[in-house]
């Protein structure tokens, strides 16, 4: 009984360690929080209500994805965010979902496409309304169950490791991708009703990569003195 109650625990902080890494990596993708600042434990221990642990699974984290620096002195320094590192992103996960809408596409069945549809007109509905809280949670729905789809354990554990990177609150943040982005899912849909693998493949591909390119435009516009860097290399 103990060893499960410890086990509950773990996976507990686990998740709100990873929360915790999710919203400063967006602070940091969206130039909220500028390269070369220093992040204090203390602080974020405070902005989110919790113990150090999370908080330092939380650092860990995002020193090993890149966008913050240990100083060697124990301290967490966010990194500048380059076009490569965007670039290289997108496009990993673009080849990686891209594969995945090619195998749902070829073996999904009638159920399975209704249940695209109607996380289409979830998306769709939440647009009109100008809820994109709503439709960013639809969006990462979306996407999640054309991954599902592919029934590969494989090509799930590459996009569990990868497209954590991927912030889920684009659509919070840039609202005017909302039509583009609908009518994007509805051509994918179009390709899963045919069952077309290799047309599903390329419009995910396109979809994924776009959206990389779009995201290092809205922060070159945004460009400020609270941007982060977004340098040649």
């Amino acid at each position: 009984m103990q060893h499960h109650q410890s086990e509950v625990t773990k996976l507990t902080r686990a998740r709100f360690g990873a929360q915790i890494a999710e919203a400063l990596r967006s602070d940091i993708l969206f130039g909220r929080v500028e390269s070369g600042k220093r992040l204090s434990q203390i602080e974020l221990c405070e902005r989110f209500g919790t113990s150090r642990m999370p908080v330092r699974d939380a650092l860990r984290q995002l020193t090993y994805e890149g966008f913050l620096i240990d100083d060697g002195k124990g301290h967490a320094i966010v990194a500048p965010v380059t076009k490569e590192i965007l670039e290289e992103i997108y496009l990993i996960a673009g080849m990686v979902c891209g594969l995945a809408a090619n195998r749902a596409a070829t073996q999904i069945d009638r159920h399975e496409l209704s249940e695209l549809h109607v996380l289409h007109e979830r998306m769709c509905d939440a647009a009109v309304r100008a809820d994109m809280a709503e439709m960013s949670e639809a969006n990462w729905l979306f996407h999640r169950r054309i991954n599902q789809l592919a029934k590969s354990q494989r090509i799930m554990a590459v996009l569990r490791a990868h497209t954590s990177i991927m912030p889920r609150s684009f659509l919070d943040e840039f609202p005017e991708w909302a039509a583009p982005a609908n009518h994007e899912h509805a051509e994918l849909l179009e390709a899963f009703a045919r069952r077309d693998g290799a047309a599903a493949e390329n419009l995910m591909k396109d979809h994924i990569v776009k959206a990389g390119h779009d995201l290092i435009r809205q922060m070159e516009a945004q460009h400020d003195r609270d941007a982060p860097s977004l340098s040649a290399s």
